[in-house]
């Protein structure tokens, strides 16, 4: 069977250049040369039609029909989005970001409350262009930041941008209770944002930050595919600690975000902005690939972590899988301080395969994790997608250290479950030397069945009617010291 590795994957929108339409925007070039790389098609639209509300007329170079697309490109006033949307919709085209979750992530009234504890105390109030809100009703809204006991210092902002640049001016209030230096700051910042101005203007504590930088972390479908340094500060690449920020993406439930942090002078991190990951600059010198490749891969309906229990599966994407394959971390805190020689083995072969343009989103290798405490244990993975006949080969290794504590019973079982719920599998297999009895083990607790032998080694099988049953079955400890099968390539 001949696989169209590019059917199930996503269009990658970006804005034309001005001066020779068909092509890129000179700014995006790069991002589109790495989303193509990931094997995503890319497309043009003409951002000055759509500014201009000319929706139609912008989407004329994008193909009819393309299915799910994911637009990387300027930033769009939310109304704007709703008609690309539109547009994009009656060309049979998809955006997996919807207008809703896009103003969502794009405005602050639509993600503050979600993160409320982990971001600057803050207050809006809605206002047209050109008009700020009277001074009564700005001192009304500043008593939102507590009685008098010393200065109360706000960041004036509306709901997507601020004045940093004119901070004295247009952005920054020594004290809330100065109603008159208030008011300037705030018709100050109106007038400069023009017709520019979203929403209205909000009001945030001010809090003191140390000089290490902003970083800005890239979520797609809940999980952290790329941590950068802010654009404003591309030399500043400060690694910022995620634990507390990760619940609160999940929360918010959007596809695509950022969170700009920044490290208070107490130490702790704290989210300082929430975007839509489309229209969110990337730092010019970061390695974009792991962004497009998570892109490409959620995009086609693949997950990019699979949980069950006490287990996290997180997807090892081309980019990644490269450093994994040199020994390197790759950021993941593994139990034994490195991968495990068998899962470095896999992703070398998984980047080889990518390589050869054989790479298909979600039937690669996933790093096996302790979901609580984010430890990787090891992976699991497939050797490749389905066959003509509905046949997928799994295999799995774990680090010595995670051996015998059913931490590979448990993954089998959850990686086994998922690739039966798909038509396309039929039965899922594991192959393991005949003295690897452990491993045997491993596969009998998981649900799956001997039966017999092939090319030497022992065959375990599930097909895919049994694999909702296997999936409920009590999980057992492995004993032993060698679990391993073939390990995921």
């Amino acid at each position: 069977m001949t696989v169209d590795l590019a059917a199930d994957r996503p269009l990658l929108l970006f804005p034309g250049d001005p001066l020779r339409p068909r092509r890129t925007d000179p700014h995006f070039a790069t991002e589109a040369a790495a989303a193509r790389s990931a094997g995503a098609a890319t497309a043009v639209l003409d951002h000055e039609a759509l500014a201009a509300g000319d929706a139609e007329g912008a989407v004329a170079r994008v193909p009819h029909d393309a299915g799910p697309v994911w637009y990387r490109g300027w930033m769009l006033p939310a109304g704007r989005y709703a008609e690309l949307s539109a547009a994009l919709d009656a060309r049979g085209c998809r955006l997996l970001t919807s207008p809703a979750a896009y103003r969502s992530a794009h405005e602050l009234p639509g993600w503050y409350a979600t993160f409320r504890a982990l971001t600057p105390h803050s207050v809006w109030l809605p206002c047209a262009p050109g008009r700020p809100p009277e001074r009564a009703a700005l001192a009304a809204l500043a008593e939102a930041f507590g009685a008098a006991g010393g200065p109360r210092p706000l960041v004036v902002k509306d709901w997507v941008k601020s004045r940093k640049h004119e901070w004295d001016e247009a952005a920054y209030v020594p004290d809330a209770a100065d109603t008159e230096r208030l008011a300037s700051v705030v018709g100050r910042f109106v007038d400069l944002q023009e017709e520019f101005l979203t929403g209205g203007v909000v009001l945030r504590a001010f809090e003191s930050f140390s000089g290490v930088g902003e970083a800005r972390v890239w979520w797609v479908d809940g999980e952290p595919v790329l941590i950068g340094p802010h654009p404003d500060t591309p030399a500043l690449r400060p690694t910022p600690g995620l634990t507390h920020v990760a619940p609160a993406v999940r929360e918010l439930g959007l596809r695509f975000v950022t969170t700009d942090l920044a490290l208070r002078t107490d130490g702790v991190w704290r989210v300082v902005e929430v975007g839509d990951g489309q229209v969110s600059g990337l730092p010019a010198r970061a390695d974009h690939r792991p962004l497009f490749e998570a892109l490409v891969t959620a995009g086609a309906g693949y997950p990019l972590a699979l949980t069950a229990g006490r287990v996290a599966l997180r997807a090892l994407l081309p980019a990644t899988a490269a450093r994994v394959a040199d020994g390197d971390p790759a950021g993941f805190d593994w139990i034994d301080g490195s991968p495990p020689e068998a899962t470095s083995g896999g992703a070398g072969i998984a980047v080889r395969a990518a390589a050869a343009g054989r790479y298909r989103p979600g039937w690669g290798v996933f790093v096996l994790s302790d979901a609580a405490a984010g430890t990787a244990l090891g992976s699991i993975g497939f050797h490749g997608p389905p066959d003509a006949e509905g046949f997928v080969e799994i295999g799995y290794d774990l680090s010595p250290s995670a051996r015998g504590a059913g931490w590979a019973t448990d993954a089998a079982r959850l990686l086994a479950d998922w690739a039966a719920a798909h038509p396309e599998v039929r039965t899922v297999c594991a192959l393991t030397e005949p003295e690897n009895v452990p491993s045997q083990r491993v596969l009998v607790r998981a649900g799956f069945r001997f039966v017999g032998e092939r090319d030497g080694m022992r065959a375990y099988e599930i097909d895919a009617s049994g694999a909702t049953a296997a999936a409920a079955s009590t999980t057992a400890t492995t004993a032993g010291v060698n679990a391993g099968n073939r390990p995921p390539s």
